[in-house]
């Protein structure tokens, strides 16, 4: 056997046991319409292999304000991505930004001109964002007409390439 094929032989079974693999992300965004999008972005998650929890439909018995901060601190969930676009998910970002369990896992997508390396904002929000991108990283600029990449592009890139890592034993 050649060397290239054993090599293939290798990665193609190792793929094998990534895609056997599971990882859990939160998908967390503004509600009514837009509800819609985070739901896409799930079934595209699930189809990657991907576990994708969007709370007002997983947790409907539940008050989000109360349920989310338990299950995110104390369950098997990987990432929290949240889409700030309305003020409900600037309340969710303020609960959990300084929250240590909840902020390691913290991805946070924000319109590029509310953010505080790229945009011109200078509101407490934006300031905020410095601080949560200065002390844990992961506060990614989106939207802009192809100038940025839209937050669906941003939470598969960084799903995959985290669950790869996961399974690597890197995280």
């Amino acid at each position: 056997m050649s060397y290239k094929r054993k090599i293939r032989e290798e990665l193609s079974e190792l793929e094998r046991k990534l895609n056997e693999r599971y990882m859990v992300v939160a998908l967390l965004g503004a509600g009514g319409k837009r509800i819609d999008e985070r739901r896409k972005i799930g079934r595209r998650l699930e189809s990657d292999g991907i576990v994708a929890l969007i709370p007002e439909d997983d947790f409907p018995e539940f008050a989000p304000s109360l349920i989310e901060e338990v299950i995110f601190e104390k369950a098997d969930i990987d990432l929290v991505f949240i889409n700030i676009e309305s003020w409900g998910t600037v309340a969710e970002f303020a609960q959990f930004h300084d929250k240590k369990k909840i902020a390691a896992k913290l991805r946070v997508l924000v319109q590029h001109s509310y953010h505080p390396l790229y945009g011109a904002s200078k509101s407490y929000l934006t300031d905020l964002y410095l601080t949560h991108l200065a002390k844990y990283g992961h506060v990614y600029a989106c939207g802009g007409g192809g100038r940025f990449p839209t937050p669906e592009r941003v939470i598969r890139i960084l799903a995959k390439r985290f669950r790869e890592l996961k399974f690597l034993g890197k995280i």
